[in-house]
């Protein structure tokens, strides 16, 4: 009887445990406008609507390891970036997995993939990476808190 109570205590932990990652997992509509909108912003090549995306005082890791703060400082940042090597860039944002924090709070991570163009219009080889965002909830839609953008060092030699 009470081996029999101790599995059944185990078996409802594990159910519990994978309830709770197929929990975290489910599609948030919101998350998946972020993406679209946030991505269309940067084909756009449109720092303005990019910052827009981020909270007032938000904190960018960028992939060179740089660190700006604040929606101001990124939207200058991606305005830089767009007119000197990202113009005309177009990127792919895949999410991998979203962890809630709390009621209003998650966390996502997943890769991306930017293709910039050389000055003859000509698509350069991609730049691909992975990136971790903390995200609020605000008015229904997700803005970023914060976002590190990471290119993974080349392997070794």
């Amino acid at each position: 009887m009470r081996m029999t109570r101790i599995v059944l205590a185990i078996a409802t932990a594990v159910l519990a445990t994978g309830l709770t990652s197929a929990t975290a997992q489910t599609k948030d509509p919101a998350l998946d406008k972020l993406v679209a909108d946030w991505s269309a912003a940067f084909g756009r090549g449109d720092a303005k609507a990019l910052g827009g995306f981020y909270t007032d005082n938000a904190i960018r890791v960028s992939p060179d390891g740089g660190t700006v703060l604040g929606r101001a400082a990124i939207e200058q940042e991606f305005a830089g970036h767009f007119a000197g090597p990202w113009k005309g860039a177009t990127i792919k944002i895949l999410v991998g997995s979203v962890q809630p924090l709390g009621p209003d709070t998650s966390a996502a991570e997943g890769t991306y993939e930017v293709t910039p163009k050389g000055p003859d219009g000509k698509a350069l080889p991609p730049v691909k990476g992975r990136y971790l965002n903390t995200m609020v909830k605000k008015n229904g839609a997700w803005v970023l808190a914060s976002n590190a953008a990471v290119i993974p060092a080349p392997p070794a030699k």
